[in-house]
């Protein structure tokens, strides 16, 4: 590709975009196998999916993830890439060879599908959450290896971690293994060198540090790693609307009484009579009598909508002990105490509470905890009571278990982290329940916030930015009257369901204006270092003289980030003083030391 080809698809490449994720893309094309590092928030799955389809533009493409983000996955992939096919797997079968899209599938069902992920040819495959793959002795990192390997030289392969793993480097060598890099070469060696390992009475014991610098340069090139502290593009707040699977029993009871709210009240908000219509009330009911019908209702959707949280917790676990391995505070809301009780329960001596049943003092000292105390990793939150006048900064993760239908009680909670003290951007995550009434509450929160952001701090919000999730529902009732005339209260088919919810939120979405927000170009810099990238590879040739055999000298090749010495050393151990030399003179840009010379380059 010729330089000028080269900067113009770095344009388009670069669209949407971050500048760091602009230079995350540069780095994942710089090298057909590489971990990005990066700190939780900041775009790994964007920046992999798009690398990877420019690097091998034609599929199959295999992600392997933990099961709480498969759904996630497929959202990011239709945003980033929108003519994508995607396929989760589990419980549905793997597709047939031929499929061309992108294969999603959890860590825990990888065994299960093994055979029949053999017979596709990967052109791209993602272990996302790689920290999963740390233990080099379980079933699911031979796994990884086997298909791994299994894809080819060709195959690009993204390793795609948030955990700061030099802090102990012996997890660091599963991941080197995956994408061959040198230093995966023996463990040993490795071992003696980064983890500190001395003999043990039954073995080597590799759990320390060592040489951690010298770790970070000779990584350099294979892994990216940049925290929120060192990334200055990113807006105060990063939401995140994360997709979870939850019995579908949970959510035809919620789409239920929905619909026969919906039926029981007017688009005006009046009560409708027991047959739906306006008017006289029928035969035999009173005015009393319809308010406790009404009642009896939003009762059941309270119910229902507790119900759904509940089940939400499965998913909710896993996220925050991720977060919280990652070395982040999370401070999570709910509107019930059910999901708080279970939260709280298995996070035990790490979580502290605030709710509306705790007195002042009480939630004081839970705050007080939360932002002083290093031992405190979650607070478990309920969504009014926690939402209001406090002060928790020590929380860089928002989650949301579950969706408030009142749009002002989310901004309110997401500012309890984001305020004055608060140094970084903020991650707010909410879980939202496939197939539910939550789709279309999020619909109703996404574009809610996008105007919300764009309000000067101490506005008064608007009136209509203030209407809750059942009031939107009313408003776009008129919509909504051809497919409801096809459900039947208490018979809620699936599909019909969902179509309704999508005609919603479309009628939503085209009755609001247009935001106005316009994203920033990513600096010339950024642009530049994509380009050199397009325009194809260069390989570097030097040479070190021996110092043990006098005019005999050996051949360092430079590809990219990596360094590789044709010494016996390298061959056997990955390893040699000579590249080291030469890999900390490519990252601090000094001059070549006595005994080596520079070689020519290719392309």
């Amino acid at each position: 590709m010729t330089e000028a080809a080269a900067l113009r698809r770095a344009h388009e490449l670069a669209s949407g975009l971050y500048p760091h994720q602009v230079e995350g893309v540069a780095f994942l094309l710089g090298r057909r196998r590489s971990i990005l590092a990066d700190a939780m928030g900041l775009g790994k799955t964007r920046q992999s999916a798009i690398a990877l389809t420019q690097a091998r533009p034609h599929g199959p493409y295999l992600v392997v993830c933990p099961a709480a983000v498969k759904e996630n996955w497929s959202r990011e992939l239709r945003l980033a890439l929108p003519d994508v096919a995607t396929a989760i797997v589990g419980p549905a079968p793997l597709p047939e060879p031929g499929f061309a899209g992108w294969a999603i599938i959890n860590y825990d069902i990888l065994g299960k599908h093994l055979e029949a992920l053999r017979g596709h040819e990967w052109s791209g495959i993602v272990f996302d959450e790689a920290h999963y793959l740390k233990n080099h002795r379980t079933k699911r990192h031979r796994f990884a290896i086997s298909l791994a390997q299994e894809a080819g030289d060709d195959a690009v392969v993204h390793l795609l971690t948030g955990t700061p793993l030099t802090s102990r480097p012996r997890d660091l060598f599963p991941l080197l293994q995956l994408v061959r890099h040198s230093l995966g070469r023996s463990f040993l060696t490795f071992a003696k060198r980064y983890c500190a390992a001395f003999q043990g009475e039954y073995g080597w014991v590799a759990d320390g540090a060592s040489n951690i610098e010298e770790l970070t340069v000779q990584l350099h090139g294979v892994m990216l790693r940049r925290t929120k502290n060192e990334v200055l593009d990113l807006p105060p707040k990063l939401r995140t609307w994360l997709d979870v699977e939850v019995s579908s029993m949970v959510g035809r009871k919620l789409s239920a009484v929905v619909l026969e709210l919906m039926k029981t009240v007017s688009r005006r908000g009046e009560l409708l009579s027991a047959d739906g219509e306006n008017g006289s009330p029928e035969a035999g009911e009173d005015g009393g009598e319809k308010r406790r019908r009404r009642g009896n209702v939003l009762g059941k959707l309270q119910k229902a909508r507790q119900q759904l949280a509940v089940a939400k917790v499965r998913t909710t676990i896993p996220f925050v002990e991720n977060a919280i391995e990652q070395g982040e505070k999370v401070l999570l809301f709910s509107c019930f105490s059910r999901p708080l009780e279970k939260l709280m329960k298995h996070f035990g001596e790490a979580a502290v509470a605030v709710s509306g049943e705790m007195t002042l003092r009480d939630r004081q000292v839970s705050v007080d905890r939360f932002q002083n105390d290093e031992s405190v990793r979650f607070m478990a939150a309920q969504i009014v009571a926690g939402g209001v006048g406090l002060n928790l900064t020590a929380a860089r993760q928002v989650v949301f278990n579950d969706l408030d239908w009142v749009p002002v009680n989310h901004w309110q909670a997401e500012d309890r982290a984001y305020r004055i003290g608060q140094t970084a951007a903020v991650n707010v995550t909410y879980m939202v329940a496939a197939g539910t009434v939550d789709e279309f509450v999020r619909t109703v929160l996404e574009e809610r916030a996008t105007l919300i952001d764009q309000l000067v701090e101490g506005t008064a919000l608007p009136e209509d930015l203030q209407m809750d999730v059942m009031g939107e529902l009313r408003r776009v009732m008129g919509a909504l009257e051809p497919q409801l005339d096809l459900l039947t209260t208490g018979e809620v088919d699936d599909a019909k369901m969902r179509e309704l919810l999508e005609v919603a939120g479309r009628a939503f979405r085209e009755s609001q204006e247009p935001s106005q927000v316009v994203a920033k170009p990513p600096p010339p810099a950024a642009l530049e270092a994509l380009a050199r990238v397009l325009t194809g590879p260069t390989t570097e040739r030097d040479r070190v003289d021996s110092s043990s055999k006098p005019g005999t000298y050996y051949e360092l090749e430079v590809d990219g980030g990596d360094v590789i010495c044709n010494c016996k050393g390298f061959g056997y151990r990955g390893s040699c003083q000579h590249a080291r030399t030469l890999k900390d003179l490519l990252v601090s840009g000094g001059d070549m030391p006595p005994g080596f010379s520079k070689g020519g380059g290719s392309g």
